[in-house]
């Protein structure tokens, strides 16, 4: 029986957290098979060559921080660290259309006192306003949102009411990172989950804060190195292919029949596909320990990219205050082609639930409007090319209550591991949560071989 057909570990998905897991995995010397239903690896997280431009456009645009320890081991374990920009210090511009840009940026001191420093010198926000930001910095050093119940009971939005944040302050801050960490509104998502991502910004190194930005599309960046990774170490990679058929006897896999009528007897099984999915994979979940899988609810991102005849946004990435547009993607400069004719923009809208209905026409309007509002030149700059993403299942929605029924990364099914961003990894939907999920995974399973 070859390889394929009797793998030490057979990893179900080929999104970041099946990557991560099966790299994880044939780095510790098991033989590993991969199988993904589309005919690409990367899941959500992947990028395309635009064919009118030559440019490389990612699915969603993704930024990173200095805390994804996991994201950067992942990274220089696929050899792609050099496919990635880590800011010295974090900086971060805002700008607001009523007035111009301020920029939030770290200095060189110890966390946590690097970014509280930046914060007390932002200008957009008064002296008292950023005196109040000490409450937040105090209550992030005594509490502990992993086993904090009341900080899992409550929204961002009521947390920060208790915090007396001025609205000045959620405006113009906390509103802004909530959205953008977790992918929707404030008055749902909760708190203890930000509190998580604040605590992993503003503490340990002082690197931590800072961000990390992709200098090429995700496929180049995270799927394409992964792949390579898997290869050379021996696993095999098997793109359009499905999972037919399980089979279970004494509470562990013994086979898995795919679509092509292959059967596999794997010695352990990930799956790494998201929630929605599970039930495709197995006919009923509940049979692997999985009972609340329709507690977990998707939240849309919409990306729209733009091309200019003119370049009139300077920075690398900038988040708009008061706009239906969250952040905005200087894609030229980022990829170091500012000098060229045209300017390539990727404007994001986290959580889009209202606007996820709108046509193609209707979201480039909005998305041309609201840059005028923004940059005065932008009146007299012309669309060139213009692309929407949606994704209506971008992350899972980190509403309150949601971490009780995140599942762990085992299951009821002895040789039966679970990876993906939505499963107990105490994070929001991110690269981080995805790539530490299939790095857990790795682990159990060199302890259950």
């Amino acid at each position: 029986m070859s390889l394929q057909n009797n793998p030490d570990v057979l990893v179900i998905g080929g999104g970041v957290a099946g990557l991560a897991a099966a790299v994880d995995c044939s780095s510790r010397g098991l033989s590993v098979l991969l199988v993904e239903q589309k005919p690409r690896l990367g899941g959500r997280t992947y990028s395309f060559i635009h064919q009118e431009t030559g440019d490389e456009v990612d699915n969603g645009q993704h930024l990173m921080m200095g805390c994804y320890h996991s994201t950067l081991k992942f990274l220089r374990m696929i050899d792609r660290i050099d496919r990635v920009e880590i800011q010295n210090n974090l900086s971060i511009t805002f700008r607001r259309s009523s007035q111009g840009p301020s920029t939030l940026t770290a200095v060189g001191l110890p966390a946590p006192f690097n970014v509280l420093v930046g914060l007390f010198r932002l200008k957009s926000l008064l002296f008292s306003e950023r005196l109040s930001l000490l409450r937040i910095g105090v209550a992030l050093m005594i509490k502990n949102p992993d086993t904090n119940k009341y900080l899992q009971s409550i929204t961002v939005a009521q947390w920060l009411d208790e915090m007396k944040q001025p609205d000045a302050n959620k405006k113009y801050l906390w509103n802004i990172i909530a959205i953008g960490a977790l992918n929707d509104v404030t008055e749902k998502i909760s708190a203890a989950l930000f509190i998580k991502v604040l605590k992993s910004t503003f503490f340990g190194k002082r690197m931590n804060s800072s961000i990390i930005i992709p200098k090429y599309g995700l496929s180049t960046v995270l799927i394409e190195g992964a792949e390579n990774h898997i290869t050379k170490n021996g696993g095999t990679i098997s793109t359009n292919t499905s999972v037919k058929k399980i089979l279970f006897k004494n509470s562990s896999i013994q086979s898995v029949e795919l679509d092509s009528g292959v059967i596999v007897k794997p010695k352990t099984v990930i799956s790494a596909v998201p929630y929605f999915d599970i039930p495709k994979i197995f006919e009923n979940p509940e049979n692997i320990g999985l009972y609340n899988l329709d507690k977990l609810a998707s939240s849309p991102i919409i990306s729209i990219h733009l091309w200019f005849d003119v370049h009139f946004v300077q920075e690398q990435f900038i988040a708009l205050v008061d706009s239906p547009i969250h952040w905005v993607f200087n894609k030229s400069k980022i990829y170091g082609k500012d000098q060229e004719r045209l300017m390539y923009l990727a404007l994001v809208i986290s959580g889009a639930h209202e606007f996820i209905e709108m046509d193609k026409e209707q979201l480039v309007q909005l998305a041309h409007k609201e840059l005028q509002r923004f940059y005065p030149t932008a009146m007299v700059a012309s669309i060139v090319h213009s692309l929407i993403i949606k994704e209506k299942r971008a992350t899972f929605s980190p509403v309150v209550g949601i971490e009780q029924y995140r599942p762990s990364h085992t299951t009821s099914i002895k040789n039966l591991f679970l990876a993906g961003d939505w499963t107990d990894t105490k994070l929001p939907a991110t690269i981080e949560g995805a790539v530490q999920s299939g790095f857990a995974c790795g682990e159990l399973i060199q302890r259950y071989l």
